[in-house]
């Protein structure tokens, strides 16, 4: 049976709920970038960013938890790939950057984040 203990079903709860407020951070910007604002952009940046720290920290721990789960071990050192694509960022030419947003980052974080919520859906769901 795949349960989890109430501390491990908060914390694949929580890692879930921050994945998909970083895909709505994206979302928006894009449509700061579309609409020439930098400013929104660069500071909702700066704050997945700081998120993409939070779910790089907390795959340390959750692996602990799951270290007798190989598929969501792997999908943790996939997340290695999403950061590589993130350095890519540089604020310098708005065009290049809501290019490497939307055809780069974006899809890259997305298709890993689908990843990993497929595995850990046998935990946190009965």
């Amino acid at each position: 049976m795949n349960t989890l203990i109430e501390e491990k079903f908060l914390l694949v709860n929580q890692y879930i709920g921050l994945l998909d407020i970083i895909d709505e951070a994206f979302g928006h910007i894009l449509v700061s970038l579309e609409r020439n604002n930098r400013q929104d952009a660069e500071q909702l940046w700066e704050d997945v960013t700081m998120a993409f720290m939070q779910i790089y920290e907390s795959n340390k721990v959750l692996a602990e938890h799951f270290s007798d789960q190989p598929g969501v071990i792997q999908q943790f050192s996939q997340f290695d790939l999403v950061l590589e694509k993130a350095q890519l960022v540089q604020f310098t030419d708005d065009r290049f950057l809501e290019v490497l947003m939307r055809e780069k980052i974006h899809p890259a974080f997305l298709e890993w984040s689908r990843q990993i919520t497929r595995q850990f859906r046998p935990y946190y769901i009965n």
